[in-house]
This record gives structure tokens, sequence and C-alpha cells, in this order.
């Protein structure tokens, strides 16, 4: 048991410092092998641990002390051609770790903290010339870590509900190239980035229609970040007409509302399917500003603003699971995933459109309390070409690939 405690608290150190993933959008769903599996279709039938990131309401059917360990490790590759010159992020491997714990408090009462990014984004381009790099980005990391207490009760037989604190970290750092070709000079790079610390909740229901069908429903608050950093430059000084000087750096940024519905049918004992709806409210993604204490090419301070305008987006996932024994069940699972990005303000820093994800997984009942699960999810990001009309350029981005596997341990005592 402290072996599992400290396994627990060495996985929540780890994603505070190292989480950061590519996506679509920059939400993150990969809270346990399990959900993985089947899809995120997990609001309304069987509950573990990690319910705590989707659905709240269902850990009151987990009696006694549960822990949940897990991890996803993602890959992805794309393409982006910025005014027909093309460029890829480099290729690399990221971590998503997760940890759960669940406890019974009273006979209707339910405790429970979930700690698991909810928001992260990854990509270099080895190009630091390339003019993506110089209209936007060579380098963007974004960084999340929610923790989340959380009080579930037991009204009826079949109905549950539940509300939860999200304590979310957040940071954000980006680099860029400053052009300065015009001026018979070498390029200046500048790095800028900030954290912060934000609050919202999240409120939760299950209920059982009856026998053969669950309904399962939550809402994520907006979580507004206001980030403090700085911002530093290769070369600072006043060459010419143009002054680059190290300073403070301030911007803020609201991440948004999500509500999550979804309803699952057991047509047999062993088989039971689900269908979940998520819809993000990405509108609130309007622009990204950054205010210097020395803006770039000056002395002075100032604002500078990029246009995102992004969408309302949504996401579908039709999820199975299987009991073959007392020891196996096998998963599968289908995910649409609707891009949020404005084709009138498209940029480098989320090079993919729709998605479609793909995932398979297996549950394994190991004895003494054990469950292991693992998974594999398989992405196939569209293409898709508009502009930047703050720029004026022209933005394709390629078709894009993913590779996910997780893997959870689940301990009940």
């Amino acid at each position: 048991m402290k072996k599992f405690v400290k396994a627990a608290s060495f996985a929540l150190i780890c994603g505070i410092l190292s989480t950061s993933v590519f996506g679509a959008g920059f939400g993150l769903y990969e809270f346990s092998a399990r959900g993985n599996a089947m899809g995120g279709a997990v609001l309304a039938g069987d509950a573990e641990p990690a319910s705590l990131a989707l659905n709240p309401a269902l850990i009151t059917d987990l009696k006694g002390t549960q822990f949940q360990l897990g991890a996803t490790e993602i890959t992805a590759s794309a393409r982006v051609t910025y005014n027909n010159e093309g460029q890829s992020p480099d290729r690399v491997w990221w971590t998503l770790p997760t940890a759960y714990y669940t406890q019974q408090v009273f006979e209707d009462w339910y405790f429970g903290i979930g700690a698991f990014p909810r928001f992260g984004l990854s990509g270099t381009y080895p190009d630091k010339n390339w003019i993506g790099s110089k209209r936007d980005l060579y380098d963007v990391a974004v960084t999340s870590y929610s923790v989340q207490p959380t009080v579930a009760f037991q009204a009826t037989e079949r109905f549950s509900v539940a509300v939860g604190a999200e304590i979310m970290y957040f940071k954000f750092n980006e680099k860029k190239t400053i052009d300065l070709s015009a001026l018979g000079m070498d390029n200046n790079y500048m790095d800028v980035g900030g954290d912060s610390w934000g609050l919202g909740a999240i409120l939760a229901m299950a209920y059982k229609a009856n026998d053969l069908v669950s309904l399962g429903a939550s809402f994520r608050t907006r979580v507004k970040q206001g980030l403090n950093g700085d911002s530093k430059f290769t070369q600072q000084g006043t060459f010419g007409p143009v002054t680059f000087q190290n300073g403070s750096a301030h911007g803020d940024i609201m991440l948004p509302a999500q509500l999550a519905l979804g309803i699952s049918y057991r047509p047999i004992e062993k088989l039971f399917i689900e269908f979940n709806w998520t819809n993000i409210f990405w509108s609130s993604f309007d622009e990204l500003a950054i205010d210097f204490e020395h803006q770039p090419g000056s002395s002075s301070s100032g604002t500078v603003s990029a246009k995102k305008e992004w969408k309302d987006a949504y996401r579908m996932g039709l999820g199975a699971e299987y009991t073959l024994s007392k020891v196996i069940k096998f998963r599968g699972s289908y995910i649409f995933d609707k891009t949020p990005t404005n084709n009138d303000y498209m940029d480098v820093l989320v090079p993919v459109s729709n998605r479609h994800l793909f995932g398979a997984g297996i549950g394994l009942n190991l004895g003494k309390g054990v469950i292991l699960d693992g998974s594999y999810t398989f992405l196939i990001g569209e293409g898709m070409s508009g502009n930047n009309l703050q720029n004026g350029d022209r933005i394709r981005y390629g078709q894009a690939f993913s590779h996910m596997i997780g893997l959870s341990l689940r301990y009940i005592l």
C-alpha cells in the first residue's frame, strides 16, 4: 500500500514537470487506458476511479477504497505549408500521467481526488528561418495539470450527483524568429513564456433509467489563466531603428467550458455500448495577446496580439466493452473530433484539422483487487486549407497521424 501511494505521488510530480503534447485544439482526453479504448464513451456505463475526470457522479458505484495510476504515450506527425513553403514538426514521444483515489465515506457519500492533464501542446519546427517561424513561431509548448477534489452523493438507487473543484497549473512558452533581413542583419530570436494557477469546477450526474439504459452528463466551467513570465532575445541592444531588450511579459487566456453527455445500452449481460457527445466552447479563445514590458523592436511597453477566432467544436464517440470471462474484457471505439480552428486565421500553433480516432484495448482482472488495462489508439487528422487574414498569408495543413499507447493499473482495497 505504501509503495502504491509513493508511486502515485511520483506520477503527479512527473506530470506537473513534463506533460506536453500535440493535439487538435489543445484539449487532452486521455484520462485512462480503459477510457482511451472506449473512445471516451465512459460517462454513463461502468465506473472506475478515472471517472473523476469525465463523470465523477459514477464514483458512487465504487465501494470501499480504490486507487488508479496510468499513463498514455503519444507520438504525432504533421505537415504545414506556409505560402508554398512546407515544414514538419519534429516527431517525438510525450507522456501523459494520471492518478486517482476514491473513497466511500458514508453509506451514500463518496470522496475522490484525481490528477490529470486537460490541455497540452508541443511542437518544434526544425528550420528557424522557415517563413512560418518568422510569421508565427518555430517552437511552442503548453503544459497543464489539474488536481480535482470531488464529492459525490447517491441520492437514490438510480441517481447520483457530484461536484468538484479544479485547481489547474498552466504554462505557456513560444519561440519566434524576428526577420531583420530588411536591415541587412542576422535574424533575432525571441523566447517568451509564463505560467499561472487557475480555478474551475465540474458538475455531474448519473442516472440508471433501467437495467439496460443509463445516462450521464457533466459540465466543466471555464478556467481563466493570467500568465506572468518574461521575454528574452538572443541579441539585445539597438540596431538602427529597432531595439531589443529582455523584460517581463503577461498574458490572459480563457480556457473553454465543456459539456459532455453520454448514454449507454446493455443489449446482453456481457456487452455494453455507449455513445457520448462533448461540446467544447473554444470560442472563448479569440486571440493570443501578450503584454510586453519591452515589446519586440522597441524599448517601450506594448501589446502584441495574434487573432485566433476559434469556433465552438464537438467531439463524439462510440465505444463498446465485451466481457469474455471474469478475467478478460475487450474494448473498441471510434471518435470524430471537430477542429475549432478558423480557416481565416490559421497558423502553425495546432497544424491539424478534424480528427478520426480508432481505439482498441483489453482489461485484465489479475485477482486480489488488481486490474490492468491497456489500449492503443490510431489517429488520422484531415488536411485543411485557408488563410491568415491578419498577416495576408496562405496556409495549408497536410494529413496528420498519431499513435497512442495507454496503460492503467487499478487497485481495490
